[in-house]
């Protein structure tokens, strides 16, 4: 073979060699490209399981149910704080109304975990507790205003503490007695189940309870939340009732607002004047559980409600926060 053939043979074979080379080089190249998005991946996909972790720290409530039954003053912005508290911790929360005495037999018959209440247990419901081996726990959550509504039809700007006692035990029966128009008057109010009613009872029926005898006429309408205050006053004229501070912008003008007299200058019902203790017909706003049984999750949703997440929905709903 001649000299020449032999060179362009072995351009050849080096050729051959180097186009081989490359497209090896070039195979390794997505295999490693591969190894490293491989590696970034799994490294994403460990960071979306820390993340998950952490989210399932947070929710670690997650397979634990809550009961909640009672007050319907607190019904709304309780159904408030259980979605918020659900969406962040995880659990299932549910919320009842029935009123205060509804809520707190539920606590001590058990078939509630935690009872919302507008007014203090009582002494007998206490003893039945202790009677029942109970350690009942004790949580003021708000404080909230006893708005006096009336028709819009009665433009009365102010009643005071007497005069309302006088219309709901039934003494003062016609608005022309009190500056109103000549039409017989349709009192308004809660009834044997509701914390509220009880509250306005004692508080202003009662006159802080210097007259127990008092007790609230038998033509009273006696209506079972806020909200039926509200229809009733709002959907009728020469109607007074009572209802929550947190109800009165639903409640919007609808009504008549009253300011209130007890002694002194008459006051009208806002979250600064419930806070300053001078609007005279406030309160506070409790929930009760049970603390031999207490549960995680009851525990943390207390936690929730009193901390600034809670206490800023509670004042979004129109009440006033403890804290």
């Amino acid at each position: 073979m001649s000299q020449i053939k032999k060179n362009i043979i072995s351009l050849i074979i080096i050729s051959l060699a180097i186009i081989t080379g490359i497209s090896l080089l070039a195979g390794c190249s997505p295999s490693s490209a591969s190894e490293a998005t491989g590696s970034e991946s799994a490294q994403s996909q460990e960071q979306n399981e820390t993340s998950s972790d952490n989210g399932q720290s947070e929710k670690k409530f997650e397979d634990q149910t809550l009961t909640i039954t009672g007050s319907t003053t607190l019904l709304e912005v309780a159904q408030m704080w259980a979605e918020a508290f659900m969406t962040t911790n995880g659990g299932k929360i549910t919320v009842n109304g029935g009123g205060s005495g509804e809520g707190i037999a539920s606590l001590l018959n058990g078939t509630t975990d935690l009872a919302n209440a507008s007014r203090e247990m009582k002494e007998d419901e206490f003893a039945a507790a202790e009677a029942n081996g109970q350690d009942i726990k004790e949580y003021v959550v708000l404080f909230d205003g006893i708005c006096v509504i009336t028709s819009k039809n009665i433009d009365l700007k102010e009643l005071s503490i007497e005069q309302l006692s006088d219309i709901f035990t039934g003494r003062i029966t016609n608005w022309n007695e009190i500056g109103g128009p000549d039409a017989d008057i349709v009192a308004a109010a809660r009834d044997t189940n509701s914390g509220t009613g009880e509250y306005f009872l004692e508080r202003v029926v009662q006159k802080n309870k210097t007259e127990k005898d008092n007790d609230y006429s038998e033509m009273c309408l006696r209506l079972q939340s806020n909200s039926d205050v509200v229809n009733q006053v709002a959907g009728n004229e020469n109607t007074i009732g009572y209802i929550g501070i947190g109800y009165l912008k639903s409640a919007g003008e609808n009504v008549n607002l009253v300011a209130v007299k007890d002694g002194g200058s008459a006051v009208l019902p806002s979250v600064e004047t419930v806070a300053d203790k001078s609007y005279p017909i406030a309160r506070d706003l409790y929930i009760y559980g049970n603390s031999g049984t207490m549960t995680e999750i009851a525990n943390a949703f207390m936690e929730f409600v009193l901390g600034p997440e809670g206490q800023a929905l509670g004042q979004d709903a129109g009440f006033v926060g403890v804290k």
